[in-house]
């Protein structure tokens, strides 16, 4: 039990403590996917009161990335400095933060991004909802956008993706 309360490393990232706040959507952001206020302040109740490791809900990389309403996200270079005001105020207490990239593809809810959902395959039967079959070039589009979200979050301070 006392394990708990000591530091530790993972990967070089030092942390004052064991206790993780698992990647749990919250459904805090913005409609547009931005840090708001109210995200904030839950991560930092977080942060002071002892967590050493928070780890964000899934942050989608694309407009066409997103699951759910009020999810966070890192598609657009105009988040970061909402972001990096997030990581700042998260790094004055001892606690780390790294943000869960993702892109929710087949799952992704077409009300709220406008599009048909994107799937590797067409599976017959599989769902009612239809969903467009990616190309090659619709793939490395979001394994390029995987990239640039996790340059954003580096350049928002965050310890990891």
């Amino acid at each position: 039990m006392f394990k708990l309360f000591e530091a530790t490393a993972i990967n070089g990232m030092q942390l004052a403590n064991r206790f993780v706040r698992s990647a749990t959507w919250e459904g805090m952001a913005a409609e547009d996917g931005s840090c708001t206020p109210r995200l904030m302040e839950i991560m930092t109740k977080l942060a002071r009161g002892g967590v050493g490791l928070i780890i964000t809900s899934h942050a989608y990389v694309r407009k066409d990335g997103q699951a759910g309403v009020l999810q966070l996200g890192i598609y657009k270079d105009e988040f970061i400095d909402d972001l990096r005001g997030l990581t700042s105020a998260i790094h004055n207490t001892s606690s780390r933060i790294v943000l869960q990239i993702a892109h929710a593809g087949y799952f992704a809810n077409p009300k709220l991004t406008g599009q048909m959902p994107l799937a590797l395959s067409q599976v017959e039967g599989y769902s009612k909802s239809p969903r467009k079959e990616m190309t090659m070039e619709e793939i490395q589009d979001i394994v390029k956008a995987f990239g640039h979200a996790a340059r954003r979050s580096k350049e928002a301070g965050f310890d990891g993706v």
